[in-house]
């Protein structure tokens, strides 16, 4: 039923997938230990809006770019993932790197239309650089930026530099501004590189959701080389990059400093669009109803008893 529901793109699937992230809005707010008022709104609620914007983004990049053959898949299960994390709401650093993240891929895989190549990367690469006033680590995407020039636009030597100077800007804007409050710039946490893996053992949903990431997405990159030959050499190169984002992003869960949590949300996107990916080649709709319904009812009882 699922299936039949998002196997075609219509406005009504964003209002759906819209009106899930909304529920999962109400249990956090009605589960949550915190005292409800005012102060809890104006935070929570802009997290919802930009949760709510990072749909309409996933939805843009994927049928700007033919990542699917018109349908929601991709945006129905970023949807469910995202009832994965019930206390998202109140975590707005994270979110923001998420959205900025999906902003930074949708320059990124526009590249492929070698139009305007030059403002694309400053874009991706500026929209990079805010993500890592978040948190330095960030920093790490700055390889997907590359890779994508290497595929795409490796030819002009001038596209090499842009995202060095993209950074550079932000990083002398964010500079001055230390200096113009008169903080020490040597001891700011943007410019502090804890180099170890940041990982715990004694978070079991942590771990839970970490063994169901990898179980996806390992069935995902068996199956896509399985079928690598019958895919177009676009579609070859823009499922390089999704994988690079995931890759690059698991890099980010593991050296993400501690204060910064939920940081597997950034893994979404790349793992909703391989996912929506196999459930467009699996031809029995009754498999595809069986896993989606079995990952909604994991995200709901994930909001109801692990958080």
């Amino acid at each position: 039923m699922i299936t039949s529901v998002f196997s075609k793109s219509k406005p009504i699937n964003f209002i759906l997938c819209a009106v899930i992230i909304l529920v999962y809005f109400v249990m956090c707010l009605f589960s949550s230990d915190k005292e409800f008022g005012l102060d809890m709104l104006t935070l929570e609620v802009p997290i919802v809006f930009l949760l709510l914007f990072s749909l309409f983004m996933v939805d843009f990049i994927v049928k700007k770019n033919d990542f699917m053959q018109q349908n929601d898949f991709t945006l129905l299960f970023v949807t469910i993932f995202l009832g994965l994390f019930p206390d998202i709401f109140a975590h707005l650093n994270i979110v923001c790197i998420y959205v900025l993240v999906l902003l930074a891929f949708r320059r990124i895989i526009s590249l492929r239309t070698l139009n305007s190549t030059k403002q694309k990367l400053f874009d991706a690469s500026l929209y990079i650089a805010l993500a890592v006033l978040f948190d330095s680590w960030m920093i790490l995407y700055l390889f997907i930026i590359y890779m994508s020039i290497l595929v795409y636009v490796s030819n002009d030597y001038r596209n090499w530099l842009v995202p060095i100077v993209s950074f550079l800007g932000i990083l002398f804007i964010y500079t001055t501004s230390l200096y113009l409050t008169s903080e020490n710039i040597l001891t700011d946490s943007l410019f502090q590189f804890d180099i170890k893996i940041n990982y715990s053992t004694t978070g079991y949903r942590r771990i839970l959701l970490h063994v169901l990431i990898t179980s996806l997405f390992s069935i995902n990159f068996i199956i896509f080389f399985l079928k690598y030959k019958t895919y177009s050499s676009q579609k070859k190169v823009s499922f390089l990059l999704i994988k690079a984002l995931f890759f690059i992003g698991v890099g980010y869960v593991l050296f993400a400093k501690k204060g910064i949590q939920n940081t597997e949300i950034v893994l979404l996107f790349p793992l909703a669009i391989l996912m929506a990916n196999l459930l467009g080649n699996i031809e029995n709709k009754r498999i595809g109803d069986i896993l989606l319904f079995s990952l909604l009812i994991v995200g709901f009882l994930v909001n109801f008893f692990l958080k």
